[in-house]
């Protein structure tokens, strides 16, 4: 799957573990904001996932197999 670094990949990986399933990160790219993360910059900013100058997200490719 491909998860927002701002939504806590090692966090989603933790619970796939609980869940039954082996799940790993296999690779993580910077892009820049798109749309959606613009329109939402002032809540981001004030919920701490973002700072003022931020303009690019880390996306993170998760792979997990049910153990």
């Amino acid at each position: 799957m491909v998860h927002s670094g701002l939504c806590g990949a090692e966090k989603t990986v933790a619970h796939l573990a609980r869940t039954g399933f082996s799940a790993n990160i296999e690779a993580t790219a910077s892009v820049p904001w798109g749309p959606v993360l613009r329109s939402r910059r002032a809540w981001l900013e004030r919920q701490g996932l973002a700072g003022e100058a931020e303009e690019h997200e880390e996306l993170v490719l998760i792979r997990a197999q049910h153990s």
